[in-house]
């Protein structure tokens, strides 16, 4: 089973009625079929896209609720006002443990898109942490997209997606 592809698309070929997910990260978008984990990796939990982080914070990604912090605080399951549930999860070396972190909101807390929900001292990394965003729901919506090779969380579209007609 492959990954649903997420297909690079030029920001002016986006229609207006597209649904736009803002990056939790701020790194290299690279494609999800390249995670070490196979479950991300051939889509089992969902189509998504991953990116190789530059930043330590990890920010909300749109209005909502966090519905689960997981896994000592690497992984964030997020419900959007429109309903849409996606799972950001952070992959560590396998070398490595990150010692410093602080999760800033708690299961349930209302959240708002730019809003911090982690920070992680990314100095004691000997290679990059890699942030994976994941759509948990909405399969069947449309076709999936990224517009961009570098993002900046909170500012920067990670997901697109194109709604069917």
């Amino acid at each position: 089973m492959k990954a649903q592809p997420i297909v690079l698309i030029a920001q002016n070929k986006i229609p207006r009625d597209a649904i736009n997910i803002t990056s939790p990260f701020t790194g290299k978008v690279i494609e999800l079929s390249n995670h070490p984990e196979p479950l991300f990796s051939f889509g089992t939990l969902g189509p998504g896209v991953m990116v190789q982080t530059t930043s330590h914070k990890i920010l909300a990604p749109f209005d909502g609720v966090l519905l689960q912090v997981k896994n000592a605080g690497t992984e964030f399951i997020l419900q959007a006002k429109n309903g849409l549930k996606i799972l950001i999860n952070l992959t560590l070396p396998e070398s490595a443990a990150i010692t410093h972190t602080h999760i800033a909101q708690l299961n349930g807390s209302q959240v708002f898109k730019g809003q911090r929900l982690a920070y992680f001292d990314l100095r004691e990394l000997d290679s990059p942490l890699l942030g994976s965003l994941i759509l948990l729901n909405g399969h069947n919506l449309g076709t999936f997209h990224h517009s961009h090779l570098q993002v900046k969380a909170g500012e920067d579209t990670l997901l697109t997606i194109i709604k069917k007609k």
